[in-house]
């Protein structure tokens, strides 16, 4: 291709280009962290300018401990956005960073005003939000311009024909991962050369591999081979690793780029490794967790009742019923408890006591009970089931015990969610949205058999960060 260099390793050219998932988030997570950084000792400068104070290095020395409350606030509220497909673009990359500054505003000012008079400053924090704003607005959209580009791009080869193959390239079309350009298939079944597998041609068996990926200058090879391999394969792939070709196995891939688990594809033995070994043995996260959980329970109840009067008034203005509605849920390990959330429907709206699921437009849905949605403040009183420990901040959302017994008759793995406690928020909850038939619940259960496998502290945060953005921006359903 015109305008493309490659460097050769051995006997073997690889491209110069073609930037690792990984890769790229530490390039976003560094352009961020500058940016912070500086805008930080602007903040200070201008601040001198209003408080008649000298800028220099003594001064930043003096005032080092902006540094470490600024930057570390500013990067861990970015965590959401080191989501590749959301930092690709324009709209969605401006709606995150509006969120995060109006939300380091709105936290600061309550400090401000709680904290005594003159104790902290007001100006420097104002100009730290908006100089980083800017900044990192213009890093990001430098990024867009220059790194989401063909150029940076991995070139990929697939090396198997079956449904783990098109269900990467699947993955890679719906998912908009232009982070990749497959490029062509290689099977061993001659009955498939020639012919095309979700629209990428086969080009051949593994005796064509090693010239397949020089003359298309691939950055690397995904395993879409879910058994052993063995043979003539299994050393061609040792000669392409051993020259500098790397391998990606398919389902990390697939996991990297959905954020999700194609369940439809896997087997019990893997549940039981990926998902039940860790719930049991990871005792420090769950005690870490648990304390979370407990300290986000006692401030969502504050939240709770300052809000409830305001809250109950419309809802019993609208509709005049129980302000509270209650439901039976399963919980970890199947457990019922009952769910508490403000009344978004018509009093009886279910009284012929069947289960079913809310439509886009229901019509039971009051006035007041979509804006409480929209807010997802209609979740509020759950705080009560979290404190309580049904409950967790973060994990799958709690279904009712009729769904999950339609649901795992159509579902593989359906149970596998009650391996932990269900969330007030959750992975699928951000990722996917509203759900209303099988389908959805399918959807929604790979997105949280992804997040009870790599459960972590920053992972939650991360869920938690995305949530008050949804709340903020009203686009809850």
């Amino acid at each position: 291709m015109a305008g493309q260099r490659s460097f050769a390793i051995g006997q073997f050219e690889l491209p110069r280009w073609g930037l690792r998932l990984s890769e790229r988030r530490a390039l976003l997570f560094a352009g961020d962290l500058a940016c912070a950084l500086l805008a930080t000792a602007l903040s200070l400068w201008l601040w001198t300018l209003t408080s008649g104070s000298l800028f220099s290095l003594d001064y930043l020395r003096d005032k080092a401990q902006w540094f470490f409350v600024l930057v570390p606030a500013w990067m861990v509220l970015n965590l959401g956005q080191y989501d590749l497909g959301r930092a690709a673009f324009p709209q969605t990359t401006l709606a995150g960073l509006l969120s995060i500054a109006g939300l380091v505003l709105l936290a600061y000012l309550g400090v401000y005003f709680l904290a005594p008079r003159g104790a902290l400053p007001r100006l420097l924090v104002l100009y730290f939000v908006l100089l980083v704003f800017s900044l990192q607005l213009s890093w990001r959209m430098l990024y867009i311009r220059v790194f989401v580009s063909s150029f940076f791009r991995r070139r990929a080869l697939v090396v198997g024909a079956g449904w783990a193959g098109e269900a990467i390239i699947q993955a890679v079309a719906q998912f908009h991962a232009w982070q990749y350009d497959i490029i062509g298939i290689i099977d061993d079944d001659s009955a498939k050369h020639g012919r095309l597998v979700g629209g990428v041609p086969v080009l051949g068996g593994h005796d064509r591999l090693l010239e397949v990926a020089r003359r298309g200058e691939v950055s690397e090879l995904i395993l879409a081979i879910t058994g052993e391999v063995h043979g003539g394969l299994f050393q061609t792939l040792l000669d392409c690793q051993a020259n500098g070709l790397p391998l990606v196995r398919v389902l990390r891939l697939y996991e990297q780029i959905t954020g999700r688990v194609p369940i439809e594809h896997l087997e019990a033995d893997w549940v039981m490794t990926a998902f039940v070994e860790r719930v049991r043995f990871d005792a420090a996260f769950v005690f870490a967790k648990r304390a979370i959980d407990l300290i986000g329970g006692v401030i969502g109840l504050a939240a709770l009742l300052l809000l409830l009067p305001f809250i109950a008034l419309a809802i019993w203005l609208e509709s005049r019923g129980p302000v509270f509605y209650t439901q039976v849920r399963l919980g970890r390990g199947g457990q019922p408890f009952q769910v508490w959330k403000f009344r978004t429907m018509v009093a009886e709206a279910e009284a012929d006591g069947q289960a079913r699921w809310a439509a886009v437009d229901d019509e039971r849905v009051t006035r007041v009970g979509r804006i409480l949605r929209r807010m997802r403040l209609d979740e509020l009183p759950q705080f009560w089931n979290v404190v309580t420990g049904e409950m967790s901040l973060v994990g799958p959302r709690p279904e009712r015990p009729e769904m999950i017994a339609i649901l795992e008759q159509h579902i593989p793995f359906y149970r596998a969610r009650l391996l932990v406690k269900p969330g007030l928020t959750g992975w699928a909850q951000i990722n996917y949205g509203y759900g209303s038939s099988i389908d959805d619940a399918l959807a929604k259960l790979q997105y949280d058999l992804y997040y009870i496998k790599h459960q972590a502290g920053w992972l939650d945060l991360t869920i938690i960060i995305r949530t008050v953005e949804v709340v903020l921006g009203m686009k809850g359903t």
